[in-house]
């Protein structure tokens, strides 16, 4: 073994604050769960040892289909210290997704939930599924599985040795599959540990003790490595499985919660509780948003009502890349930030030469925060990677202070009457109108123009009268005319995955 694992986190947390809680469970309102740091160690040296008990070793994988919950927590950590790789496969996920996730991924234990039971049950015995043992977490575990709790119970929680080195791989994060079927990314300890020192020292106000909350789904990298993170200064972990804004917004309160992280949806849903002001947030001290533009409007209200310093953050499952720190959010509200301390990033073109401040072209990243590679798809990787820089299909700019800029995705790119029409740039201009809560703008398929702009709005609740020339009038006065919408369509909501991206499939 050399270097520093994310298992050595939890043993030493133990080691220096064995009463501090470690994870707390919050569902319906309740505390379901909670442990301490000594606690936690316990059960993570029993996760350890039961797996190498049922044959999984160093480099193997371990699925974990199942909601937010601290046996997910125990789980990763479990499962990387004897050197095997957890797997969060989305919980949204159903038959045919799950199981190309298991094929691709290869474990053969899996562990599940009451959410993800149904879906198992159909396919555990597909030939194309792996997984030998299912472990289910909850009471009465359905004929395929045998109960966790009673598997745990079954297993010593002596230390483990940990054997993975820091270079090795330490997990798999499926992509969310907007643009195709998922691709697992390998992450290495190194990875894991460089992303928790940019969140330490960049902006997310983290020391020891931390109260952090999670509300995004733990399959996704805004909410996994934020717990590495949280775990890395000694924090506590506080998870919650479903998203209500009242709710959230008392366990913010109740639970003292000192950092956060929220997608724009999930900021406006707490925004428009009534009362909002109401409740007590003294605590929260950082306040982190990404996965969707936010727009100055948003980040004013968010610091003017929750007191709070507001960290935006961009990038990919691939690359965690820039963040704008509190005191530039409405000085730069428009950029994404700089990039993170452990990352250095250029603008290319499609050939791959840097491109000077001010224009358009693809992110490219290098740095130890960079993920590893597609799992089982050496071409894919080899594709993607450039002399050592992951090239993205994120477009974007900087200014002449670094500040980056996201513009759209290549392919989102509509291109009409052979001009390029970034719908990021389009969204932004519509965002400004008044009356408009969200907006997605696509390309459609016109006879004439190849593609025209669309754009779907989400009006504010009291603009019933909200016209499509209107916001057709409003983009034609900021930008240039061949970038307006053809048409206007008005939506109650936008469709989206679980980790809060549009799903703009849906709307041309």
């Amino acid at each position: 073994m050399s270097g520093l694992t994310v298992g050595h986190l939890a043993r030493r947390n133990a080691r220096k604050h064995p009463e501090q809680e470690a994870t707390v469970h919050r569902s319906d309102g309740q505390r379901v769960a909670a442990s301490t740091y000594a606690e936690f160690e316990s059960r993570v040296n029993r996760v350890a040892n039961g797996l190498r008990n049922l044959g999984v070793d160093a480099g193997d994988t371990v699925a974990l289909y199942m909601k937010n919950n601290v046996e997910t927590l125990e789980c990763f950590v479990g499962a990387m210290v004897i050197g095997a790789r957890p797997v969060p496969v989305n919980h949204r996920f159903k038959g045919q997704e799950v199981s190309y996730v298991l094929d691709d991924s290869g474990p053969e234990v899996a562990i599940v939930d009451a959410f993800g039971a149904d879906t198992i049950s159909e396919i555990h015995d597909d030939p194309i599924v792996p997984v030998e043992t299912f472990l289910y977490v909850g009471e009465d575990p359905p004929a395929f599985a045998r109960s966790y709790e009673r598997f745990l119970e079954g297993v010593s929680d002596d230390a483990v040795d940990i054997v993975p080195d820091r270079q090795d791989q330490a997990a798999l994060m499926y992509t969310s599959g907007t643009t195709g079927r998922p691709k697992g990314c390998r992450f290495t300890h190194d990875n894991l540990l460089s992303l928790a020192a940019d969140g330490v020292y960049e902006g997310d106000y983290l020391e020891p003790g931390n109260r952090h909350l999670i509300v995004t789904p733990l399959f996704h990298v805004g909410a996994f490595v934020p717990f590495i993170t949280n775990l890395s200064v000694g924090g506590t972990t506080i998870v919650t499985d479903g998203f209500d804004p009242e709710r959230v917004l008392g366990l913010l309160e109740e639970e003292s919660i000192n950092s956060s992280y929220f997608v724009p949806t999930q900021s406006r849903m707490l925004l428009s509780v009534e009362g909002v002001e109401e409740y007590d947030l003294s605590a929260l001290e950082s306040y982190g948003t990404g996965a969707a533009p936010s727009g100055a409007e948003l980040k004013r209200e968010i610091m003017d009502t929750f007191d709070t310093n507001l960290v935006e953050s961009f990038g990919q499952t691939e690359a965690l890349a820039t963040r704008l720190p509190p005191e530039q959010t409405l000085e730069k509200a428009d950029s994404v930030g700089r990039p993170a301390l452990s990352l250095q990033m250029k603008v290319v073109d499609e050939d791959g030469n840097r491109l000077p401040s001010g224009e358009v072209g693809r992110a490219a990243y290098k740095g130890p925060t960079v993920f590893d590679g597609y799992h089982n798809m050496p071409e894919k990787t080899d594709e993607v990677f450039d002399d050592g820089w992951f090239v993205s299909d994120d477009l974007i700019k900087r200014d002449d202070e670094g500040f980056v800029y996201f513009v759209g995705r290549a392919d989102d790119m509509i291109v009409s009457g052979g001009e390029n029409v970034h719908p990021a740039e389009v969204e932004e201009v519509i965002h400004e109108h008044p009356a408009v809560n969200e907006v997605a703008v696509v390309g459609v398929p016109d006879d004439t123009w190849g593609e025209r702009v669309k754009a779907v709005v989400v009006p504010e609740d009291d603009a019933a009268d909200l016209e499509p020339d209107e916001i057709v009038s409003h983009v034609d006065e900021r930008i240039a005319g061949y970038k307006k919408p053809r048409s206007v369509e008005f939506r109650s909501e936008l469709p989206r995955n679980p980790t809060g991206k549009v799903l703009k499939s849906e709307l041309a």
